[in-house]
């Protein structure tokens, strides 16, 4: 019989020792062809690190200097803003803090409003303690310039950073908040930044910065002073013409009759349905020519 007979084990043993050469050499074979297709992606993935590397050597030999300079003067949030308020009227006010901040001030708690405040270099202690009031009243202190000295902050990138590095840190030292909003002295665009201002921009959203123009302007930096009726009308004027209004008006100390227009400003706007708000992180800016 074949089954337990010398012959069937011989061929037991062979099989065996058959087996016990397929299974080591096929699982060679399966492994070697992985460490193979390792290799190949780990080279692949050298080289794409290896072209990750230059690329950021070159941008970063590209990059100007100044973005290395004041590494804490940044915003606290990336640019985020796309909110868009139908009849909403935001009232910013430049050049303060002054002797009307608080006249100001009154008449926008009587109505329950808040506003924009874009302040300037002022250090002593009566304009410290309206940038706090300004701010414990819930209304937005945002950056204006500290210096507001067009030939000096336009003259370089790296001129306007430092200038407006030390209102950011006077804002935040006096006030306790980081500021989120800027308004370029003159506007985004203007005669003595033409040739840099997009740089500026984009600068400033780097740090997560906000900037703000307006597409309603009171006319108070007339270089006469304008009458109470006429900053009425060209703010309400304005206004109307438009469902989302960033008024322009001035806190400064000779605008005296910009304080007297915000109360009939505020009634007749309210009469024609719009309401009003400050400026925050979301709010989506109003931009003079820049896309």
């Amino acid at each position: 019989m074949y089954f337990g007979s010398v012959r069937f084990f011989k061929n037991m043993i062979l099989l065996a020792v058959i087996v016990a050469i397929l299974i080591p050499t096929c699982t060679s074979i399966k492994y070697r062809n992985k460490y193979e297709a390792l290799l190949v992606e780990y080279d692949t993935l050298k080289e794409t690190q290896l072209r990750v590397i230059e690329e950021n050597n070159r941008i970063e030999a590209e990059r100007p200097e100044y973005q290395s300079k004041y590494p804490d003067f940044y915003a606290p949030q990336e640019v985020n803003a796309t909110e868009i308020l139908e009849k909403t009227v935001y009232f910013t006010f430049d050049d303060g803090p002054s002797q009307r901040t608080y006249e100001i001030l009154e008449t926008l708690a009587a109505e329950d409003i808040k506003a924009t405040f874009f302040v300037v270099g002022a250090t002593d202690e009566f304009s410290k303690q309206a940038m706090r009031d300004i701010v414990a009243q819930g209304h937005t202190i945002a950056m204006h310039t500290y210096s507001h000295q067009y030939k000096y902050i336009y003259n370089s990138v790296e001129d306007y950073l430092d200038d407006m590095y030390k209102i950011f840190t006077l804002i935040k030292e006096t006030t306790g908040v980081t500021p989120t909003h800027f308004r370029f002295a003159g506007g985004s665009v203007n005669s003595y930044n033409l040739n840099i201002y997009k740089e500026l921009i984009s600068e400033m959203l780097r740090r997560g910065f906000i900037p703000f123009d307006w597409n309603v302007a009171s006319g108070d930096a007339s270089s006469t002073i304008l009458p109470t009726a006429a900053i009425v009308n060209n703010v309400v004027s304005g206004t109307l013409k438009t469902s989302r209004a960033v008024v322009l008006m001035h806190d400064s100390y000779y605008r005296t009759t910009t304080a007297r227009a915000l109360p009939a400003i505020i009634t007749t706007l309210k009469e024609n349905g719009y309401s009003f708000d400050k400026l925050t992180p979301q709010t989506k800016p109003v931009l003079f020519a820049y896309n």
